[in-house]
């Protein structure tokens, strides 16, 4: 493979197109046109930065208190649903429900798997907006490389 074949993936992949969804609203925007430096406009950029970086920070928090009330809806929802299987009588044996099939009955149950994929998304939102913010912070570390560099050679 050649040197340049990640940078040509960046920029053509769709994986770069990110959206997320918070509080109704649909946030997007293609992450590697948004990490591009201008050093044509160095002091624009150095201005923008904080501002960018910290709607980023802000919204991978709130996707990660999200992702923990997710979590939290997904393993009361298993306790519901366990506890209500493992009160029904077995009509096989005629016994209370074993916790064994009260907790498969539960893992099988289709508002767990809902919960669990809910979690899931939510978990993997926060997780897509942490690669942001850590892009975010290498750019602001370019930022400032560029603009000392500027700076010694004026």
């Amino acid at each position: 493979m050649k040197k340049g074949e990640l940078l040509k993936h960046s920029f053509n992949s769709k994986l770069m197109d990110i959206t997320i969804r918070y509080d109704g609203q649909d946030i997007s925007f293609n992450l590697y046109a948004e990490t591009i430096v201008d050093e044509n406009q160095i002091n624009r950029e150095i201005q923008e930065q904080p501002s960018i970086y910290a709607f980023l920070g802000m919204l991978h928090k709130k996707l990660i208190r999200k992702a923990q009330d997710k979590k939290r809806e997904m393993e009361k929802t298993y306790a519901e649903v366990y506890i209500k299987s493992k009160e029904k009588i077995d009509e096989n044996t005629g016994r209370v429900t074993s916790h064994d099939l009260a907790k498969e009955k539960a893992i099988v149950s289709t508002r767990y798997q809902k919960s669990i994929l809910h979690y899931q998304t939510a978990q993997h939102e926060a997780n897509i907006i942490e690669v942001c913010v850590t892009t975010f912070e290498q750019r602001q570390q370019l930022i400032q490389t560029l603009s000392a560099n500027i700076r010694k050679t004026s």
